[in-house]
């Protein structure tokens, strides 16, 4: 925790800067925003695909913005593109609360795709792994904490303001606390430890040439690793978590508020619990994971999924007790899975290829992030019902759970191409 000298690693700092970064940035746009859904129907009379629409394509525009911006953080400085997308955020954020039409509403999305683009998960985490090497993985364990926290926080922030005064002051409340917020924390973020004359983890020169961590290790090529069974396996099953929960997260709203008649204050307290227990999740899968088999931990985050899915389409609303059971258990679904994806990657892949693999798999979970949203739009407007496609959500979940039995009963990850023993 501290650099030689007794003072706090300055990286702590810099994860904190992150920290506050992703949670406003995921927290608003991805978990926050979509609790304005069912007022933005009542205005404007669209329908759930239309409003949903422009989610979906700041999925699809960010999905194919993500190789672009690798080449640019490693030519240019991650610190200042960090900066250009909070400030594309920000002019996004503060447009939100004037759109006037579906046009208006899609331009603002993709505002958000290329500010989250600019600075998202990518970025933060490669600022991460250049300040940690042997805390790598609490760092990024506490990273990956702040979507949910703002998940969580945000909500339960816009509250007040959207059940007094509406979804346009409730927007512009969330505009003003995100982008300083985000502006603020930016200030404590460095790009390397070298700009702070420190290096990775506080260590000293000698340390830092010692320990193993700061070699990279060998782990599969891009080729080697999509020569793998378990690549594709791993791309279907993080692919269809993905497809679940991002069309879920953007139509839960609208299925509770509009189809349920659940009133906004109450909406608010069930996404705060959702996104709270999603910490939850992430902490205890985590551990878990540490102490038991990855796929059998990633297992068990699937099948809360599946459970949550089920008590979703069970729901009433004036049933508040299994509004919140379902919040508690779709939260620890999520934030498990949502983790196990990262741990179970790294623990199949990690290596001097890494990062161009991960981005593969980011890619393709966007692409599937956009899928499922405009899936359950089309579904809802055709079928005039969420319903049929909770149950295909829930058998696509039971699917990619068979799967993750098939690699259980493959060869483990460390004989995979590439590793070393």
């Amino acid at each position: 925790m501290t650099a030689p000298g007794g003072r706090v690693f300055y990286g702590w700092w810099v994860l904190a800067g992150i920290f506050c970064i992703y949670m406003a940035n995921n927290g608003i746009l991805l978990y926050t925003l979509p609790l304005f859904y069912p007022a933005l129907i009542e205005e404007f009379a669209w329908n759930p695909e239309e409003v949903t629409r422009p989610a979906a394509w700041c999925f699809l525009i960010a999905a194919g913005a993500t190789p672009l911006m690798g080449i640019l953080f490693d030519r240019f400085s991650t610190r200042r593109i960090m900066l250009a997308g909070i400030l594309v955020l920000a002019v996004g954020l503060g447009c939100y609360p004037a759109i006037g039409s579906l046009g208006e509403m899609l331009a603002v999305y993709i505002l958000f795709a290329i500010g989250l683009a600019g600075c998202g998960l990518v970025p933060n985490m490669l600022i991460l792994t250049r300040w940690f090497k042997r805390r790598r993985g609490i760092a990024a364990g506490v990273l990956l904490l702040g979507s949910s926290f703002g998940g969580a926080a945000f909500p339960l922030l816009a509250r007040e303001t959207l059940a007094t005064q509406g979804w346009r002051s409730a927007a512009l409340l969330l505009a003003v606390l995100g982008s300083a917020m985000m502006l603020i924390a930016w200030l404590a973020v460095r790009n390397r430890p070298e700009d702070k004359g420190l290096t990775a983890d506080g260590a000293t020169s000698g340390e830092a040439e010692r320990s193993p961590a700061s070699s990279a290790s060998v782990g599969p090529s891009l080729g080697q690793a999509m020569a793998m069974p378990a690549f594709y396996i791993l791309a279907f099953v993080t692919a269809s978590i993905w497809f679940c929960i991002v069309g879920v997260i953007q139509h839960q709203s609208i299925f509770l508020g509009q189809d349920l008649g659940v009133d906004a204050a109450l909406l608010s307290l069930v996404f705060g619990q959702f996104f709270a227990f999603t910490i939850a999740g992430k902490l205890l899968f985590a551990y878990l994971s540490d102490r038991f088999s990855k796929l059998l931990i990633m297992l068990a985050s699937v099948l809360s999924l599946v459970l949550g899915l089920v008590m979703l389409s069970q729901l009433a609303s004036e049933n508040e007790a299994l509004l919140f059971g379902y919040a508690a258990i779709s939260g620890l679904g999520f934030g498990g899975a949502f983790s196990m994806i990262q741990l179970v990657l790294a623990e199949y892949f990690a290596g001097a290829s890494f990062g161009r693999i991960l981005a593969v798999f980011t890619m393709i979970d966007s692409l599937a992030g956009f899928l499922g949203i405009r899936y359950l739009g089309q579904a809802r407007v055709a079928q005039e019902s969420y319903l049929p496609a909770f149950d295909m959500l829930a058998a696509l979940g039971i699917l990619s759970a068979i799967l993750i039995l098939v690699l259980m009963r493959m060869r483990r990850p460390a004989s995979a191409p590439g590793r070393t023993p």
